[in-house]
């Protein structure tokens, strides 16, 4: 568009300005209209729309922001570009022009040079618009043109993505389907799919996984762990196999194994990895427990012939030490050291005794009928008398609890020793201790809270819990260990004499513990009553005190 056949539409009020404008602009060879109002202006733009309309602000009765709105609001006339002209140089005033849909802002008095500059950019600004109005047009005609042409191949691909959709949703179906976690992760790492039995597993929505939940269900002392190994084999795309534990929504925790291979596409191109995560939880406590009869018994055999031999010995320094205070006066020299002898052999002794109840090698005696409330309620009032004042019992052991059958001295000994094991793990000996019984039939199969030996039948259980210290992993592994300990040197046959007696007993013995949140010891004693109907621990009890 050149000046010739550009329009402009002058709008002011004044005559001298509409003329001099008027004649500025048609020397530089525009096609100028003028007008001295509002309502002319309007009228004016109504019959042809002009190229650029050079608008005064102050004019009397229709202003020129009044003009510049009513242009904006209708869809013809809303693109025309507009400058306005004033004498004003406020800020206010620009920023209301500007906001008003103005293009540029002339004051009065101007510069002829840079009126007839602003004019003739605002002029091209305008011509360069509408060629690309017009190009987009042709382009449109073109596209459309293309686009009619793309539909045949869009319909291709669209059966094409189709037959895949098939394929996926036969993967999906096979992967819900199976009973371990599926999953596909692509080549950052980031987790694109898991199976329903992932959902199941967790407690969480795929969503959820998908989204981060199921690297914050990994327990988090794995969890470094298990990133390195996953950047290891992003970088060298090769097959790897781990082991992790998972936290679980209302559950235990699991062992999982997971084997995961990497994905390549048709052309070769790495695409990410493919895993599977088996739930081998049950397998590991199975092995461990395994392997820790096997540890017990290989210890108890050794227990046994050592004890077995001390006991020998020692009968041997009893018998010579009492012959000798019998044959020492009251007042002999020597009489205090063999008085010395014979402490050192009988505490000696003890130690043999609790020797040979971890081995299981020691006589049960005659077993007699026995309440389990009866033996805690002794053992209780013998064994306050060394413990803290500040330690709260909490007992509750119906009388409908099923009897026993079982040696009350031994018995007295596991409660004793289960009650003291929990009060020096109360920091400042200060804390509570809970004693609970209840009985339990067992059925077939192996629930993860029971112990691996315990056949089925009706049971009498003793829960002795604690709020104390708690235990570490590698603590709960060798807690009924001889001479082991987390107390000070010459502790750590209690524990080991107690699972001796329990396995005389034909019971067993479990336990549950985590640092700082106490401990729980379970003793399960075959029952001489009528088989019990499954009652379960009062869970208020157990709650207020952490378990």
């Amino acid at each position: 568009m050149t000046a010739g056949q550009a329009t402009i539409l002058v709008v002011e009020d004044t005559a001298e300005s509409l003329m001099m404008l008027t004649d500025l602009l048609s020397a530089q060879g525009y096609m100028v209209r003028p007008a001295d109002s509002g309502e002319l202006a309007l009228a004016s733009v109504a019959a042809k729309i002009p190229d650029l309309i050079l608008l005064d602000i102050r004019m009397p009765g229709m202003d020129g922001f009044e003009v510049s709105r009513r242009l904006k609001a209708l869809e013809d006339t809303r693109d025309i570009p507009i400058i306005f002209i004033s004498a004003l140089s406020a800020t206010k005033e620009r920023v209301e022009g500007l906001r008003l849909g103005a293009v540029d802002f002339i004051s009065k008095p101007f510069q002829k040079e840079e009126l007839l500059a602003r004019v003739a950019t605002h002029v091209e600004l305008r011509r360069l618009r509408m060629r690309l109005e017009q190009q987009v047009a042709e382009r449109t005609a073109e596209l459309k043109v293309a686009n009619d042409r793309l539909k045949f191949e869009l319909s291709e691909r669209v059966r094409a993505e189709q037959a895949l959709r098939e394929s996926e949703e036969l993967f999906r179906n096979m992967a819900d389907a199976a009973p371990v976690v599926i999953w596909l992760r692509d080549t950052e790492g980031r987790l694109l799919f898991f199976n329903k039995y992932a959902s199941i597993l967790t407690g969480h929505a795929r969503e959820e996984l998908l989204a981060g939940r199921w690297r914050e269900s990994i327990h988090p002392g794995d969890q470094p762990h298990r990133a390195e190994i996953l950047a290891n084999h992003l970088k060298s795309r090769t097959s790897y196999q781990d082991e992790y534990r998972l936290l679980r929504t209302g559950g235990p925790d699991r062992w999982m194994l997971e084997t995961a291979k990497p994905r390549f596409l048709a052309d070769g191109a790495f695409a990410g990895y493919v895993g599977v995560a088996l739930d081998i939880t049950e397998l590991k406590r199975n092995l461990e427990q395994l392997i820790a009869e096997q540890k017990l018994e290989s210890v108890g055999v050794l227990a046994a012939g050592v004890s077995h031999r001390f006991n020998n010995l020692l009968g041997s320094i009893l018998g010579e030490a009492d012959l000798a205070l019998a044959d020492l006066s009251p007042d002999a020299p020597a009489r205090g050291s063999v008085e010395r002898i014979y402490e050192i052999a009988t505490r000696a002794s003890e130690i043999v005794f609790l020797l040979m109840a971890y081995a299981g090698t020691g006589d049960t005696g005659t077993l007699v009928q026995v309440h389990l409330g009866r033996i805690v309620e002794e053992t209780l009032q013998l064994g306050k008398v060394n413990l803290s004042k500040k330690i709260v019992f909490n007992v509750d052991i119906p009388a409908e609890v099923p009897t026993i059958r079982g040696n009350p001295s031994q018995l007295r000994q596991v409660v004793m020793s289960l009650i003291t094991n929990a009060a020096e793990s109360l920091p400042a000996q200060q804390g509570e201790i809970a004693l609970i019984a209840y009985g339990h039939e067992k059925k077939a199969g192996n629930p993860p809270e029971l112990p691996l030996d315990l056949p089925p039948g009706s049971y009498v259980v003793l829960e002795v819990s604690d709020t104390g210290c708690g235990m570490t992993d590698e603590e709960r592994s060798r807690v009924f260990d001889p001479f082991f300990s987390t107390k000070f040197l010459g502790r750590g046959l209690g524990l080991a004499a107690v699972h001796g007696i329990v396995r005389r007993h034909g019971g067993a013995i479990s336990m549950q513990s985590s640092p700082g949140k106490g401990s729980t010891f379970r003793v399960f004693l075959p029952s001489d009553g009528a088989p019990a109907d499954e009652l379960s621990p009062p869970r208020d009890h157990a709650s207020r005190i952490g378990l």
